[in-house]
């Protein structure tokens, strides 16, 4: 059978359903004394790719001049984070966020960011090297 007949069979829904997981944010679910529990989700291919053009910085003459590390990992937790949705017009009053990505700045550490961060690229298809580093670190 030709990969294309397996791909002919397959539900195409459960194909392109986009995989989800629960991250725990232990220092936030021992400040509100309850397990606090995001809801992520991988990023569509085309959204990602926008995130990571919006990331770059480019000189004036066309060059590459940085990588906005903080632009791209807020605007990815923004999207792949679904529960608590960061865009709550009530969460970004309450703690006085005029924008998502400022929501983010005052509820995740930097640790923390990198982390969900981390996982949702995951969720997304890419690989991280956060399995070999935990494996160094052990040896």
């Amino acid at each position: 059978m030709s990969l294309i007949d397996k791909l002919l069979q397959v539900d195409a829904r459960k194909l392109t359903e986009l995989p989800t997981k629960k991250h725990e944010v232990k220092r936030l679910s021992d400040v509100l004394k309850t397990k606090f529990d995001l809801e992520l989700s991988a990023i569509p291919a085309q959204r990602y790719a926008e995130i990571q053009k919006n990331g770059v910085d480019f000189s004036n003459k066309g060059g590459f001049k940085d990588i906005k590390v903080y632009d791209m990992q807020t605007l990815t937790l923004i999207d792949g984070i679904k529960e608590p949705s960061l865009k709550n017009p009530e969460l970004l009053k309450h703690f006085g966020a005029v924008t998502p990505k400022e929501l983010v700045g005052k509820l995740f550490l930097a640790g923390e960011i990198a982390d969900i961060y981390a996982e949702i690229q995951e969720l997304s298809g890419y690989e991280t090297d956060k399995d070999e580093a935990d494996e160094e670190i052990k040896n």
